[in-house]
């Protein structure tokens, strides 16, 4: 409806024409008069009109003809009826062919002005609620085309129903019966239907708004041949849908995504057990290149007629020095076999700090000796945490002789530092060093079995230091330290984590 409301007075009495001109030109209304049928519809024809007041008794035409052609060519016209041959039955033609309402000459000044105006507020409102459905209608057309035609799967679970899928879900999920209910699981592989049980559950219940996981799953539910087995990463969160309770949810298919990190860990795998594999090899074979140097001799001296007193002395200390070289290699195959089979830790609940004193009270006379320095900033009031003490003891001291070894004589500084502190509900242990530090190409190789730097390193030192760590839920990484040496950083969980033993 316009700002100032167009109002088309159709009468052949020319004296009520002026009239209704000036009563509704005083209350601001647009006014056009018409003295006949077809005057009217010319000027129906050239402006939409928000009001006709129409008699029904013209020269030309029969009014009912009139309304008709209002109506057809402008349906959101609201026409009154004012006539003076009034009676029931025109009344009710007019109600039916569409007229708001039906006023009788005379008529009082006050009910006419009261009439036009519930009239001209009712078109306000249908206008508003027409354009507000156009509104809402295209803002869900263009709604609902970003939902079909995104790249991420979506979908509607409603009374543990799926009510609702996307192009890319119906691709996901493939035809599904309308018997189909979420609750059963059937589509979920049996290692993760636990999981996203516990996930719905919690959903519905209203212990949590949104949940993220990933999880296998195959729309033929069978699990044993493995041909259409997918991976899929899910985000799902509750909301309102039609007046009901109901569930959105995302999902991505990561399917190629697993396959090429399980090919890539498998490489880095293969990576490692090669180094691995050249570390034992270089372990063992120096020892075993003498024990061979050493039975080459032994077998000289043996081939002598007789065997003279230094021959036999001789002889025995070859054995000696094949004695030397064998417990080397079995010193290098204890080492693997304590790598590859850890003890079992014993999760009790521990003082960290107190492990972290031992180990630097057991280092002191290595470092005097070797005129380095050791800081500590332990934190006050620390929270014991689970662990194993021997274990987290056994990782300082391994962090400490490494960080030992690399600072050599030439170091003017000739510092470690062992700090500890907590925040939220993790602990945290940094051990640095004044040392020439880890080369960034080599940060993520130390902690590989048999990796080492050192000419006179075994490689197993870090390695069992991050087993250790790992089997205690916790993480442990290099960075650099404020001296530009090597610092490690282990954080541990306060409480103990699923997965750790």
């Amino acid at each position: 409806m316009h700002d100032i409301p167009n109002v088309l007075v159709v009468d052949d009495d020319p004296d009520v024409c002026k009239y209704l001109k000036k009563l509704l030109s005083q209350k601001r209304y647009k006014v056009v008069g018409a003295d006949c049928g077809r005057e009217a519809i010319k000027s129906v024809n050239r402006t939409a009109f928000d009001l006709v007041l129409l008699d029904l008794s013209l020269p030309d035409l029969e009014g009912y003809k009139v309304m008709d052609h209002i109506k057809q060519k402008s349906p959101e016209s609201i026409v009154i009826i004012i006539t003076g041959s009034a009676s029931i039955e025109s009344a009710i033609k007019a109600l039916r062919k569409g007229a708001y309402d039906y006023i009788r000459k005379p008529f009082e000044q006050q009910e006419l002005l009261k009439t036009i105006e519930n009239a001209l507020e009712n078109k306000r409102l249908r206008d508003n609620r027409k354009e507000t459905e156009g509104a809402l209608r295209k803002s869900e057309e263009r709604f609902r085309n970003l939902v079909e035609n995104s790249l991420i799967g979506i979908c509607i679970i409603q009374d543990n129903k799926i009510v609702y899928k996307n192009r890319v879900q119906r691709n996901l999920l493939g035809e599904l019966p309308d018997s189909f209910e979420i609750t059963k699981f059937q589509f979920i592989h049996p290692d993760d239907i636990s999981k996203i049980k516990k996930l719905y559950e919690g959903i519905l219940s209203g212990k949590a708004q949104t949940v993220e996981t990933d999880f296998r799953f195959s729309p033929s539910c069978k699990f044993s041949d493995q041909v259409d087995i997918k991976w899929v990463q899910c985000h799902a969160s509750a909301f309102n849908y039609l007046g009901k309770e109901a569930i959105l949810v995302n999902m991505m298919d990561i399917t190629r995504a697993k396959e090429l990190e399980y090919l890539v860990m498998i490489k880095h795998k293969m990576a490692s057990l090669g180094r691995v594999a050249a570390g034992i090899a270089h372990e063992i074979r120096n020892p075993l290149t003498g024990i061979n140097s050493y039975l080459y001799t032994m077998e000289d001296l043996c081939d002598a007629d007789t065997l003279s007193h230094d021959n036999i002395k001789m002889i025995k200390k070859i054995a000696g020095q094949i004695q030397t070289a064998s417990n080397k290699i079995e010193s290098v195959i204890k080492r693997v076999l304590d790598f590859s089979r850890p003890s079992i830790t014993k999760m009790v609940k521990i003082n960290l700090n107190q492990s972290l004193s031992e180990a630097i009270k057991l280092s002191t006379a290595t470092l005097r000796k070797k005129g380095i320095k050791i800081e500590t900033s332990l934190a006050d009031n620390m929270p014991k945490c689970y662990g194993d003490a021997h274990l987290v003891e056994q990782v300082m001291l391994n962090l400490i002789n490494n960080a030992t070894q690399v600072i050599n004589e030439k170091d003017d500084k000739k510092r470690i530092k062992v700090t500890s502190y907590f925040e939220n509900k993790s602990l945290f242990i940094s051990v640095a060093d004044s040392g020439p530090g880890v080369p960034l190409k080599l940060r993520e190789r130390i902690f590989d079995p048999f990796f080492t730097t050192h000419t006179d390193g075994s490689g197993i030192g870090l390695s069992l230091a991050q087993r250790i760590v790992a089997d205690h839920g916790g993480t442990i990484t290099v960075g650099t330290s404020e001296w530009d040496g090597a610092e490690f950083s282990i954080e541990l969980p306060i409480e103990k984590r699923i997965g750790s033993r």
